[in-house]
């Protein structure tokens, strides 16, 4: 696992939320004096990225662990006329292991309650200490009237970015197209183990934080697994000095705030005009495994100095008809022929038989790698060109 020597970098900064009591410690300095408290642990999750936290929780249970339930979204009919039945990942894994697994219904949370482990016994008793609620992707608000079953601090979620910075459902995606990634922003990645807030997402105290190192060049793919290694990882931690974190539980600031909203695809329509080439890929880096990059072909005349006026859309029968691309992870040098085209030019360079595209910037273009037409199959870009012949006319075409 790359996860960085800083590891919680939020205790280094904190100081207790009690002044009476003891300062806070760095996270790597806390460390159980008294054998950890086994709890009742309520797990709500859906992904892979749940899946590899919850693993991690899994694998500590013998002294961590009293008794542990998984929550899931319920299946979902997915594909062609809806005919494929979705079943989430994480509620697959628990029965793989042996563990207790609920499919929430079609109401999800509404009127929902956790089993009678989770109850108290009378109107009047508080919460036990014993029990916690944590959530990893569960992609849904955890209603007030089930936070209200557990302490505040006994309900904590893992969260894939540095908060205040990147809340919402699409933190790694926007930490890779915003350069955090790549190191250009001074904001690195990293996880948090944050109190759940009640009524909005990603708003609650912090109990720690870790950054984390990113392989050069990292997808989301690539970037999501170690993030949730080291989310649960940081979790684990945190269960066994919990009493010691939520002493120092700080809330966030807002200087730092930043929004992650969830993607569409829209996210992933490409405006040539708009991004540099680096933008551009890191743009697919972030979301080409969720959504498609998309676009539109036109034809461009012999001297790739303007449009015609006729579009040449690849499925002739709809008029907004569109491309799925793949690009290559990093830009490459812009040839001498798309100079003075304008952005989404399209050329097939001669000495190195890259297909390059035009974007914003003069310096470098993206390369088109693979092609997918609406309801065929991917293929590689150099097959799809030779398949142009009649549009490019030139030795070009444009992308919109």
């Amino acid at each position: 696992m790359l996860v960085s020597s800083l590891s919680c970098r939020f205790w280094t900064r904190a100081s207790c939320l009690n002044p009476h009591k003891r300062r806070c410690l760095s996270a790597t300095a806390l460390r159980p004096s008294l054998a950890p408290v086994r709890r009742r642990v309520l797990f709500f999750g859906a992904d892979s990225f749940s899946c590899n936290v919850f693993a991690q929780l899994h694998a500590a249970r013998a002294d961590l662990v009293d008794s542990l339930t998984v929550v899931t979204p319920p299946d979902q009919r997915t594909g062609r006329r809806l005919r494929e039945i979705h079943r989430p990942p994480l509620r697959l894994l628990a029965e793989e292991l042996g563990v207790p697994a609920i499919a929430l219904p079609t109401t999800l949370l509404k009127g929902w309650q956790p089993p009678d482990d989770f109850l108290p016994t009378s109107a009047h008793d508080p919460p036990s200490p014993l029990n916690v609620l944590l959530t990893a992707s569960f992609g849904h608000l955890i209603p007030t009237s089930l936070l209200s079953l557990f302490r505040p601090l006994n309900a904590l979620n893992v969260h894939p970015s540095l908060l205040p910075r990147w809340r919402g459902a699409a933190p790694i995606q926007r930490g890779i197209i915003a350069g955090d990634a790549d190191g250009l922003t001074g904001e690195p990645m990293g996880v948090t183990v944050q109190e759940l807030s009640r009524g909005k997402f990603d708003r609650g105290r912090i109990l720690a934080q870790r950054a984390v190192d990113v392989p050069p060049h990292a997808d989301f793919p690539a970037l999501e697994p170690i993030l949730a290694r080291a989310g649960g990882d940081l979790l684990v931690s945190v269960l066994r000095t919990l009493e010691e974190h939520q002493e120092c539980a700080q809330p966030q600031g807002e200087e730092r705030a930043s929004l992650a909203p969830k993607l569409d695809k829209g996210s992933a329509r490409v405006g040539w005009a708009a991004l540099s080439a680096a933008e551009v890929c890191r743009l697919q880096r972030g979301v080409g495994h969720q959504v498609r990059f998309c676009s539109t072909l036109c034809r461009y005349d012999s001297h790739l100095t303007k449009r015609t006026n006729s579009q040449y859309p690849l499925w002739a029968t709809l008029s907004d008809a569109q491309l799925q691309l793949r690009l290559a992870p990093v830009p490459v040098p812009l040839p001498p022929q798309l100079a003075n085209a304008p952005p989404g030019s399209l050329i097939l360079e001669p000495s190195t038989k890259q297909l390059v595209l035009r974007c914003a910037d003069a310096g470098e273009g993206a390369e088109l790698q693979e092609v997918k037409k609406e309801g065929g199959k991917w293929v590689r870009a150099r097959e799809w060109w030779n398949g142009l012949s009649k549009i490019r006319k030139g030795g070009a075409v444009a992308l919109e």
